[in-house]
């Protein structure tokens, strides 16, 4: 084999190995909007990046919360929580965005939740300020999974740790 090409062959082993390498090169962080969350649960859902920065998406005057994930300067997780009159069904109010999320599917989680293929809602009864109510969560994905089962687990990990404690901060007692 010539020097050349012995060369050539090296770069295009080490540019093949550099792609297959590339990780989280950001630290993942222990809070989604403010709540808690153990980082192991959130970081299955975030890409590869060298950059991280989570940002508030919240209208002010509101019920309804949020912040959005971006790596490398691009949003990557959306989450919202909103407080809703206890006569209200969340999940048929969004039940068009779930299935443009893809597949919904029910799941144990809080008083009723959907799983689909890059997103999660959940919902819990609970009073607040003495009212019943239910308190809304969901996680929104970008980008399309590799593994569509992998990642309704993680979604679904992610979501039944993330709803009590959202539900908690909010002071929506169950």
């Amino acid at each position: 084999m010539s020097r050349h090409r012995a060369t050539a062959l090296a770069l295009v082993l080490l540019a093949g190995a550099a792609g297959c390498a590339q990780g989280q090169d950001y630290a993942v962080p222990g809070d989604v909007c403010g709540v808690e969350v153990r980082p192991a649960l959130l970081k299955p859902l975030l890409p590869p990046g060298g950059s991280f920065k989570q940002g508030d998406t919240s209208e002010r005057g509101g019920d309804i919360t949020g912040c959005g994930m971006e790596v490398d300067k691009r949003r990557e997780l959306t989450f919202q929580a909103s407080l809703v009159a206890a006569n209200v069904d969340p999940l048929q109010v969004k039940s068009r965005n779930l299935l443009s999320a893809g597949n919904p599917q029910k799941a144990d989680i809080g008083t009723d939740a959907r799983i689909a293929d890059s997103a999660a809602m959940a919902y819990s009864a609970c009073t607040y300020k003495g009212e019943p109510h239910r308190y809304v969560v969901e996680v929104w994905v970008r980008k399309a999974p590799t593994d569509v089962n992998e990642r309704r687990e993680d979604l679904a990990r992610f979501i039944a740790a993330y709803l009590p404690a959202a539900q908690k901060a909010a002071g929506c007692a169950r």
